[in-house]
């Protein structure tokens, strides 16, 4: 398959999840509140950054990974995720007034997921990797239907999430093939020292990324209110949904082909630049688009609440072109470049977030002033990072074996 075609076919199953994602936002809105959207985006926040927490990349290493330590890998990934994440159940149950259990339940189900994502694109089963996608954008829209109360809709989409999960990695993964030594703790230290540059490098790298992309919500809910965290995640929903669709199917379908160049000490500069115009021409079209029909399409259909939401959209705009444009290029630095720099660059970005987020609100309570700062700030900051990844391309143009 080729890698446009396989782009294409992962960002149809993102589309798919987007508009399930945002008919379950609008349900909430409307089944309770759009403060109750607030919240649901923070548990989701949770979620996703302890899935992040729980496997610390582990799960990245499964596509690169030869035949004969797959299993190891693959049983590491799910031991480090259900010891890590009780302890981060506990601080975050703590820190936002959450059920410990729920969280616990909701983290690890994200974990898992992430491991079942990797052995999919391992093999490159997209067609397995968009069942599973829309499938748990499915559980949060069943969750909200057939429950009456909004503390049974969280319960059932966080077990509903774990069930399902399980029965992916069971499909995807011959559990049959771990023994006894694979459980062993020496094993799996062993495991680990193998690959302590990669956990610690790019892992904190990954915790770092998904917290930048998720602390805001939770800091606006903290500064502010749930119902301005409402207006931010349903402009993250509908406005950012391009760089979800359309960023992540790149990212997902560079990173298991240039995975597989890697094992084969290759790596096709043809195909960089062809992917690094695809996704600068989807850059403008989708901001324009948004700038455009956002408005348009609030004020046609939408209440008051969701009208609100407009201004936020606006001063998002510097962010989503290169979060789109330039992002999935980062893929290039994960397999063939520094682990350092992949570090480095989570580590501006959540400079950032915390200057616009914190720094800012403790002296000037303005959501409207930290936003934009948010959106000018990674603007800029990505600017400099297409630079590194074009000298990085280049220098594998020209000296293509990867020692």
């Amino acid at each position: 398959m080729s890698l446009l075609k396989s782009a294409s076919t992962i960002a149809g199953s993102s589309v798919i999840s987007q508009l399930i994602g945002a008919l379950s936002i609008w349900l909430i809105s409307h089944k309770y509140d759009m403060a109750e959207v607030g919240l649901y985006a923070l548990n989701y926040s949770i979620a996703v950054v302890g899935a992040q927490v729980c496997t610390f990349a582990s799960q990245l290493l499964i596509p690169k990974q030869h035949d004969d330590e797959l299993v190891q890998n693959v049983v590491f990934c799910l031991i480090q995720s259900t010891i890590i994440a009780l302890p981060y159940a506990v601080l975050t149950a703590w820190l936002f007034h959450q059920n410990i259990l729920f969280l616990y339940l909701l983290t690890l189900a994200t974990a898992w997921v992430l491991i079942s994502e990797n052995l999919a694109l391992r093999t490159a089963n997209f067609g397995f990797l968009i069942f599973q996608r829309i499938s748990v954008s499915v559980v949060v829209l069943l969750s909200i239907l057939v429950t009456h109360h909004v503390q049974l809709f969280y319960w059932s989409w966080a077990c509903a999430t774990m069930v399902l999960t399980i029965s992916c990695i069971l499909h995807s993964f011959d559990i049959r093939s771990v023994a006894a030594r694979h459980l062993r703790p020496a094993s799996n230290w062993h495991f680990f020292k193998q690959n302590i540059h990669h956990i610690t490098k790019v892992g904190s790298a990954e915790v770092l990324a998904m917290a930048s992309s998720n602390l805001p919500v939770m800091l606006i809910n903290f500064w502010f209110s749930a119902l301005t965290a409402g207006y931010f995640s349903v402009v993250s929903r509908f406005c950012l949904a391009p760089v979800v669709i359309i960023g992540n199917a790149v990212r997902n379908t560079i990173f298991s082909k240039w995975s597989i160049d890697f094992r084969n000490n290759t790596f096709n500069y043809q195909e960089y630049t062809r992917v690094r115009m695809l996704l600068l021409v989807l850059g403008v079209i989708c901001t324009l688009g948004v700038f455009i029909f956002y408005p348009i399409v609030m004020r046609l259909g939408f209440s008051e609440d969701w009208i609100n939401s407009i201004e936020t959209s606006r001063y998002m705009l510097p962010y989503l072109f290169p979060a789109l444009a330039i992002s999935p290029l980062t893929v290039i630095e994960l397999i063939f470049g520094s682990h350092r720099y992949f570090l480095r660059i989570q580590l501006e970005q959540l400079a950032i977030v915390v200057f616009a987020f914190v720094v800012v609100p403790y002296f000037y309570k303005d959501y409207a002033t930290s936003v934009i700062l948010f959106s000018s700030l990674t603007f800029i900051r990505y600017a400099f990072i297409y630079q590194k990844m074009n000298k990085r391309a280049n220098l594998l143009k020209d000296k293509p074996v990867i020692l």
